[in-house]
Protein backbone atom coordinates (compact mmCIF):
# COMPACT_ATOMS: atom_id res chain seq x y z
CA UNK A 1 0.00 0.00 0.00
CA UNK A 2 3.02 2.09 0.54
CA UNK A 3 4.23 1.29 -2.23
CA UNK A 4 0.85 2.93 -4.17
CA UNK A 5 0.92 5.60 -2.49
CA UNK A 6 4.42 6.76 -3.42
CA UNK A 7 3.89 6.07 -7.02
CA UNK A 8 0.54 8.15 -6.48
CA UNK A 9 2.30 10.64 -5.70
CA UNK A 10 5.49 10.59 -8.18
CA UNK A 11 2.23 10.65 -10.85
CA UNK A 12 0.36 13.64 -9.30
CA UNK A 13 4.03 15.74 -8.95
CA UNK A 14 4.51 15.59 -12.62
CA UNK A 15 1.00 17.25 -13.22
CA UNK A 16 2.54 20.00 -10.66
CA UNK A 17 6.05 20.46 -12.74
CA UNK A 18 7.31 17.77 -10.07
CA UNK A 19 7.09 19.28 -7.29
CA UNK A 20 6.50 17.38 -4.49
CA UNK A 21 5.19 19.64 -2.24
CA UNK A 22 2.28 19.65 -4.22
CA UNK A 23 1.68 16.01 -4.88
CA UNK A 24 1.36 15.64 -1.06
CA UNK A 25 -1.05 18.47 -0.57
CA UNK A 26 -3.37 16.60 -3.56
CA UNK A 27 -2.57 13.73 -2.48
CA UNK A 28 -3.52 14.44 1.61
CA UNK A 29 -6.82 16.14 -0.10
CA UNK A 30 -8.19 13.45 -2.22
CA UNK A 31 -7.71 10.51 1.00
CA UNK A 32 -9.36 12.72 3.05
CA UNK A 33 -11.89 13.71 0.95
CA UNK A 34 -12.25 10.40 0.39
CA UNK A 35 -12.60 9.71 3.83
CA UNK A 36 -15.35 12.45 4.43
CA UNK A 37 -18.85 10.26 4.07
CA UNK A 38 -17.47 8.12 6.64
CA UNK A 39 -16.11 10.56 9.16
CA UNK A 40 -19.62 12.61 8.60
CA UNK A 41 -21.17 9.42 9.09
CA UNK A 42 -19.83 8.63 12.56
CA UNK A 43 -19.62 12.48 13.83
CA UNK A 44 -23.22 12.42 13.03
CA UNK A 45 -23.57 9.50 15.00
CA UNK A 46 -21.67 10.95 17.84
CA UNK A 47 -23.40 14.27 17.78
CA UNK A 48 -26.98 11.92 18.21
CA UNK A 49 -24.96 10.56 20.89
CA UNK A 50 -24.49 13.58 23.24
CA UNK A 51 -27.86 14.72 22.79
CA UNK A 52 -29.49 11.22 24.24
CA UNK A 53 -26.88 11.89 26.94
CA UNK A 54 -27.74 15.44 27.34
CA UNK A 55 -31.55 14.69 27.98
CA UNK A 56 -30.48 11.94 30.06
CA UNK A 57 -28.26 13.80 32.53
CA UNK A 58 -31.42 14.83 35.39
CA UNK A 59 -31.63 10.84 35.53
CA UNK A 60 -28.00 10.39 36.05
CA UNK A 61 -28.22 12.88 38.51
CA UNK A 62 -30.87 11.21 40.02
CA UNK A 63 -29.41 7.96 39.95
CA UNK A 64 -25.99 9.04 41.45
CA UNK A 65 -27.87 10.78 44.65
CA UNK A 66 -29.55 7.42 45.31
CA UNK A 67 -26.76 5.16 44.73
CA UNK A 68 -23.83 7.56 45.95
CA UNK A 69 -23.12 4.81 48.62
CA UNK A 70 -22.70 2.20 46.04
CA UNK A 71 -20.74 2.59 43.15
CA UNK A 72 -21.51 -1.16 41.53
CA UNK A 73 -25.03 -0.64 42.00
CA UNK A 74 -24.83 3.01 40.41
CA UNK A 75 -23.01 2.55 37.29
CA UNK A 76 -25.63 -1.13 36.49
CA UNK A 77 -28.50 1.85 36.98
CA UNK A 78 -26.68 4.17 34.47
CA UNK A 79 -25.63 1.64 32.36
CA UNK A 80 -29.55 0.32 31.92
CA UNK A 81 -30.92 3.86 31.43
CA UNK A 82 -28.15 4.29 28.35
CA UNK A 83 -28.77 1.00 26.70
CA UNK A 84 -32.75 1.74 27.47
CA UNK A 85 -32.80 4.96 25.86
CA UNK A 86 -29.98 4.20 22.75
CA UNK A 87 -27.12 5.71 24.13
CA UNK A 88 -23.56 4.87 25.04
CA UNK A 89 -21.42 6.11 27.84
CA UNK A 90 -18.62 5.65 25.68
CA UNK A 91 -19.17 6.71 22.15
CA UNK A 92 -18.29 3.73 20.09
CA UNK A 93 -18.54 6.34 16.50
CA UNK A 94 -15.60 8.75 17.87
CA UNK A 95 -13.28 6.07 19.23
CA UNK A 96 -13.79 3.90 15.58
CA UNK A 97 -13.33 7.03 13.91
CA UNK A 98 -10.39 7.61 15.01
CA UNK A 99 -8.91 4.39 14.65
CA UNK A 100 -10.52 4.46 11.02
CA UNK A 101 -8.15 7.07 10.33
CA UNK A 102 -5.27 6.48 12.01
CA UNK A 103 -3.70 3.33 9.97
CA UNK A 104 -4.12 6.02 6.56
CA UNK A 105 -1.93 8.62 8.44
CA UNK A 106 0.41 5.98 8.93
CA UNK A 107 0.59 4.96 5.30
CA UNK A 108 0.97 7.91 4.17
CA UNK A 109 3.03 9.03 7.04
CA UNK A 110 5.83 6.47 5.40
CA UNK A 111 4.99 6.75 2.01
CA UNK A 112 5.26 11.11 2.13
CA UNK A 113 8.51 10.68 4.50
CA UNK A 114 10.32 8.20 1.76
CA UNK A 115 9.17 10.66 -1.04
CA UNK A 116 10.47 14.05 0.77
CA UNK A 117 13.82 12.62 1.46
CA UNK A 118 16.41 15.62 0.01
CA UNK A 119 16.46 18.96 0.19
CA UNK A 120 13.22 19.65 -1.34
CA UNK A 121 11.83 23.29 -1.24
CA UNK A 122 8.35 24.28 -1.16
CA UNK A 123 6.75 27.77 -1.25
CA UNK A 124 8.84 29.25 1.60
CA UNK A 125 9.71 25.76 3.03
CA UNK A 126 13.68 25.75 2.57
CA UNK A 127 13.24 21.35 2.92
CA UNK A 128 9.95 19.32 3.21
CA UNK A 129 11.97 17.32 5.47
CA UNK A 130 12.52 19.08 8.27
CA UNK A 131 10.00 20.40 10.58
CA UNK A 132 8.16 24.29 9.85
CA UNK A 133 7.10 26.05 12.63
CA UNK A 134 4.71 27.98 10.13
CA UNK A 135 3.06 25.08 9.08
CA UNK A 136 2.95 23.77 12.24
CA UNK A 137 1.00 27.13 13.65
CA UNK A 138 -1.36 26.94 10.51
CA UNK A 139 -2.05 22.73 11.81
CA UNK A 140 -2.69 24.25 15.59
CA UNK A 141 -5.29 27.23 14.25
CA UNK A 142 -7.19 24.71 11.93
CA UNK A 143 -7.25 22.28 14.74
CA UNK A 144 -8.44 24.96 17.34
CA UNK A 145 -10.81 26.77 14.86
CA UNK A 146 -13.00 22.61 13.89
CA UNK A 147 -12.92 21.79 18.02
CA UNK A 148 -14.42 25.16 18.62
CA UNK A 149 -17.07 25.16 16.44
CA UNK A 150 -17.68 21.21 16.84
CA UNK A 151 -21.26 20.63 16.97
CA UNK A 152 -20.48 18.05 19.90
CA UNK A 153 -18.03 21.06 21.66
CA UNK A 154 -19.10 20.98 25.47
CA UNK A 155 -20.16 24.23 27.84
CA UNK A 156 -16.24 23.79 28.54
CA UNK A 157 -15.11 24.81 24.99
CA UNK A 158 -12.16 26.76 25.60
CA UNK A 159 -10.87 24.09 27.97
CA UNK A 160 -11.22 21.20 25.43
CA UNK A 161 -10.25 23.31 22.29
CA UNK A 162 -6.46 24.19 24.37
CA UNK A 163 -6.83 19.90 25.50
CA UNK A 164 -6.91 19.41 21.23
CA UNK A 165 -4.09 22.12 20.43
CA UNK A 166 -1.62 21.24 23.15
CA UNK A 167 -1.96 17.04 22.02
CA UNK A 168 -1.85 18.53 18.66
CA UNK A 169 1.15 20.19 18.79
CA UNK A 170 3.02 17.66 20.95
CA UNK A 171 2.72 15.10 18.23
CA UNK A 172 3.33 17.71 15.10
CA UNK A 173 6.09 20.19 16.52
CA UNK A 174 9.25 18.12 15.70
CA UNK A 175 7.03 15.80 12.49
CA UNK A 176 8.96 16.99 9.29
CA UNK A 177 7.08 19.59 7.06
CA UNK A 178 5.87 16.93 4.22
CA UNK A 179 4.15 15.46 7.08
CA UNK A 180 2.75 19.01 7.60
CA UNK A 181 1.50 19.67 4.32
CA UNK A 182 -0.79 16.36 4.88
CA UNK A 183 -1.93 17.48 8.42
CA UNK A 184 -2.58 21.00 7.09
CA UNK A 185 -4.91 19.39 4.21
CA UNK A 186 -6.41 16.89 6.73
CA UNK A 187 -7.67 19.44 9.07
CA UNK A 188 -8.61 22.27 6.43
CA UNK A 189 -11.16 18.93 5.31
CA UNK A 190 -11.90 18.48 9.27
CA UNK A 191 -13.09 22.24 9.46
CA UNK A 192 -15.03 21.66 6.30
CA UNK A 193 -16.74 18.61 8.36
CA UNK A 194 -17.53 20.66 11.19
CA UNK A 195 -19.27 23.60 8.60
CA UNK A 196 -21.44 21.32 7.27
CA UNK A 197 -22.67 19.64 10.40
CA UNK A 198 -23.06 23.07 11.63
CA UNK A 199 -24.92 23.84 8.79
CA UNK A 200 -27.51 21.08 9.67
CA UNK A 201 -27.49 21.33 13.24
CA UNK A 202 -28.76 25.01 12.51
CA UNK A 203 -31.14 23.46 9.50
CA UNK A 204 -32.54 21.00 12.33
CA UNK A 205 -33.21 24.13 14.92
CA UNK A 206 -34.88 26.34 12.31
CA UNK A 207 -37.52 23.27 11.51
CA UNK A 208 -37.71 23.17 15.47
CA UNK A 209 -38.58 26.84 15.52
CA UNK A 210 -40.85 27.07 12.70
CA UNK A 211 -42.53 23.68 13.27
Amino acid sequence: MTEILASSMTVLASFFDGSIGWAIVALALSVRLALLPLTLHLSRKMVTNQKKIKSLQPEVDAIKKRFAGDPKQMFAAMSALYKENGAHMIDRSSVFGALAQWPVFLLMYKAISNAAEGNVSFLWIRSIAAPDAILTAMVLVLTAVAAYYAPTAADSTTIMVMIQVAITAFVIWQLSAGIGLYWVASAAVGVVQTGILRCEQGRRKSKVVHA
